[in-house]
C-alpha cells in the first residue's frame, strides 16, 4: 500500500515573481506532501520502466485475465517483437521461459510467482505501449469530454497554417532557405490560446446557415486543442512537391513553359501530388501507423512538448545553491529563449568587427 510522507523544507522566499525560493537563510516552512509507493511496487516499476501508477492499473487489469488469456497475449507479443531490437530483451527472455514451461497450465499452483509476473507483463503491453520511450511521453488515458474541435482551435490553427505556408513558400526561394517548422506554431499557439481563455468573453455564436451554436470561449485551453493546432500547422508548413516542378517549368533557363504560372495549373498540380501522398499514407497506415512496433521519434518529440506546456503542475524542485525552484515550464523556456537570443544577437549584429570574416 502507498503511504504518504510529509516533507518539511525550510526555505526563504526570494520573490514570488521570479518563482525562486532560497533555503540558505530561511524562516518560512514549505510543506510538500507526496505519495510514496511501497518498495515492491517501486521495484517492479523500475524493472519494467513504467510509473507506479501504471503498475497499479496493470495489476487491476491482470486480475481480470485468465491464464489462457495471458498465454494468448504473450504468444502474440512474442510473434510481433521477437526480432524487435527496441523491445526489452529481458522481457522477451522471460516470456520465452514462461511459454517453454510445460506444466504452467497444468499445475499453475507451482508457478504462482512466474504466472503473476507474466500476467502483469501481459496487462502492461495490452493497456499501454510496449516501449518505455512511448510510455514516458504518451498518456494512455483519454477524456472524451475534453473539447477539441472548437472555434478557438480552428481560428488559431488556420491562422498559423496560412502564416507558415506563406512564410515558408516565400523564403524557399532564398538561398539558403529560412524554414519555419511547425514547432514555432506549437510554441506560439500556447500563449495565444491561454490569452483567449482568459480574455475572450464566453458568448454563444450561431454558425451561418446552420442551427449549430458554438461557444466563443469553451473554457480551459486543452491539450487536444493545442495538438489539433499543431497538426494543422505541421500539414501546412511543409512545401508541396509541386514547388520544384513549377519553378522548373516556368524559368526560361529550363523548360520555359509559361502556362505553368496560371493559378489553376498550380492549384491542381499541388493538390494532385498532395492527394497522392495522403492516399498512399492512408493505404499503408495499417502497416506503418497502427502497429505498436512502429515508433515515430519526431511525433514523440511533438507530443512531449505539448505535454510539457500543458502540464500545470509545478512542483518544487531542488536546485543548486540550496534553492527550490517553482518556476513554470513555459516561463523557464522564455527566460532561456531571451538569454539565447541576446547571446546570439548582440555579438552578431552589434559587434560585427569581432567576426573573423
Amino acid at each position: 500500500m502507498a503511504r504518504k510522507a510529509t516533507v518539511v523544507e525550510e526555505v526563504q522566499v526570494l520573490g514570488e515573481k521570479n518563482g525562486l525560493r532560497d533555503s540558505a537563510r530561511s524562516s518560512e516552512e514549505v510543506i510538500v506532501e507526496r505519495t510514496e509507493p511501497d518498495p515492491e511496487t517501486k521495484a517492479i516499476a523500475e524493472q519494467y520502466g513504467v510509473s507506479e501508477k501504471d503498475i497499479v492499473e496493470a495489476r487491476e487489469f491482470a486480475a481480470s485475465l485468465s491464464l489462457e488469456d495471458v498465454v494468448v497475449i504473450l504468444k502474440r507479443v512474442l510473434a510481433t517483437h521477437d526480432e524487435d531490437p527496441n523491445f526489452p530483451y529481458e522481457n522477451l527472455r522471460r516470456i520465452k521461459e514462461f511459454l517453454a514451461t510445460p506444466d504452467a497450465l497444468e499445475a499453475p499452483e507451482k508457478h504462482e510467482r512466474l504466472i503473476g509476473d507474466m500476467s502483469l507483463l501481459a496487462a502492461l503491453v495490452t493497456n499501454n505501449s510496449p516501449y518505455s520511450e512511448v510510455r514516458a511521453v504518451v498518456d494512455n488515458h483519454d477524456d472524451p469530454s475534453t473539447p477539441v474541435s472548437t472555434l478557438r482551435a480552428w481560428t488559431i490553427g488556420i491562422f498559423f497554417s496560412v502564416l507558415l505556408a506563406f512564410v515558408n513558400q516565400l523564403f524557399s526561394i532564398r538561398q539558403p532557405a529560412i524554414p519555419f517548422p511547425s514547432h514555432v506554431a506549437q510554441l506560439l499557439a500556447f500563449p495565444i490560446g491561454k490569452s483567449w481563455e482568459r480574455w475572450m468573453p464566453d458568448a454563444a455564436l450561431r454558425l451561418p446557415f446552420t442551427r449549430r451554436v458554438v461557444r466563443l470561449n469553451p473554457g480551459r485551453f486543452s491539450k487536444k486543442e493545442h495538438m489539433l493546432i499543431t497538426i494543422m500547422a505541421t500539414t501546412s508548413s511543409s512545401l508541396p512537391v509541386s514547388n520544384g516542378i513549377i519553378w522548373m517549368q516556368v524559368l526560361p533557363d529550363y523548360l520555359n513553359q509559361q502556362y505553368a504560372k496560371s493559378f489553376g495549373y498550380i492549384f491542381l498540380n499541388s493538390f494532385a501530388t498532395s492527394f497522392v501522398g495522403y492516399g498512399l499514407a492512408g493505404i499503408v497506415r495499417r502497416f506503418l501507423v497502427y502497429p505498436a512496433s512502429c515508433v515515430w521519434p519526431a511525433s514523440l518529440a511533438t507530443i512531449a512538448l505539448n505535454s510539457a506546456l500543458q502540464n500545470e503542475e509545478n512542483q518544487p524542485v531542488g536546485g543548486p545553491l540550496r534553492r527550490v525552484w517553482t518556476i513554470s515550464r513555459y516561463r523557464f523556456f522564455m527566460l532561456f529563449f531571451a538569454a539565447m537570443f541576446l547571446y546570439f544577437w548582440f555579438p552578431n549584429f552589434l559587434f560585427q568587427a569581432l567576426s573573423p570574416s
